[in-house]
């Protein structure tokens, strides 16, 4: 029997090539080396990404019924990334801290994927549902904002209904790690702050160097775990449909007030009995 497979998409939130895009290719490593799972590493910096502005036309009411991932107010590259996504088993996301938050080319990203959320009257929301999210955050300091960037990451996912997945150790990495909730590493006993690999060991300019190790056992610790969550909820899922256990239907407004445009996603529920459309003075 041929082993399963599953695809794990590794995102570099940062525009730089250095230790967030060398973080989330060593936990892509990690999860290769798990020995079923396949992977793909994006950088957002190659791609043009324009911010959102909130027009609200990627909502149902205007989405076509059969329309593709997009932003149909710039017609940027948010569609193929989205697309990636959609099509991964996992997702592995790693961001800088900037001012000690998250940085903006990560955020513009994020926003985009709101299609996939359960306000969205798309033929995509719900996508994202049960997917494993490893999280990545760096930042220059102990606790230089690492937190808050992860929190926002890990918020984000679970609004798209992924399920977070923390660096538990592992007999391989043990403790002690960087981080518990995700992989939080820092560059702060770097000999280069902002060299391409300042999270290693091999950079770390104290002896022992104490942080590099903890750094890199949580981000390959990371890359484990999404790997195996993502083939435990792929079997998972399949069992299911096996035994006839359906997931829940996602409608988020079976009563709706917006009349929606001709030939939307919108439209063919309402079509579909799924979905009655309620002017607003009946309401």
């Amino acid at each position: 029997m041929e082993k399963p497979k599953v695809k794990i998409l590794g995102i570099n939130g940062s525009a730089r090539r250095a230790n967030t895009e060398f973080a989330v290719k060593e936990a892509l490593k990690a999860a290769e080396k798990m020995g079923f799972a396949e992977t793909e590493y994006v950088s957002l910096g190659d791609y043009k990404l324009v911010p959102c502005v909130g027009c609200m036309k990627c909502f149902g009411w205007q989405h076509p019924a059969d329309g593709g991932l997009e932003c149909y107010e710039f017609h940027d590259d948010a569609g193929l990334l989205l697309r990636k996504m959609m099509q991964s088993d996992g997702l592995i996301f790693g961001a800088p801290v900037y001012v000690v938050g998250l940085n903006s080319l990560s955020k513009i990203l994020m926003e985009k994927a709101h299609m996939f959320g359960p306000m969205s009257f798309t033929r995509y929301s719900g996508a994202m549902r049960y997917k494993p999210a490893g999280i990545i955050a760096v930042g220059g300091g102990d606790s230089g904002g690492q937190e808050i960037v992860g929190i926002e990451l890990r918020t984000w996912a679970t609004g798209l209904g992924m399920i977070s997945v923390g660096p538990w150790p592992t007999r391989t990495d043990p403790n002690p790690q960087c981080s518990t909730y995700g992989a939080f590493p820092t560059t702060t006993d770097a000999i280069n702050v902002y060299a391409k690999s300042g999270i290693t060991k091999e950079a770390t300019r104290t002896v022992p160097p104490t942080q590099g190790s903890r750094n890199m056992r949580a981000i390959r610790n990371t890359g484990r775990h999404t790997a195996y969550a993502a083939m435990l909820t792929k079997m998972g899922k399949q069992a299911c449909e096996a035994s006839g256990v359906m997931e829940p239907e996602i409608i988020p407004f079976p009563r709706y007030s917006i009349k929606p445009k001709r030939g939307s996603w919108l439209e063919q529920l309402m079509k579909e009995g799924k979905v009655e459309y309620v002017p607003k003075k009946k309401i």
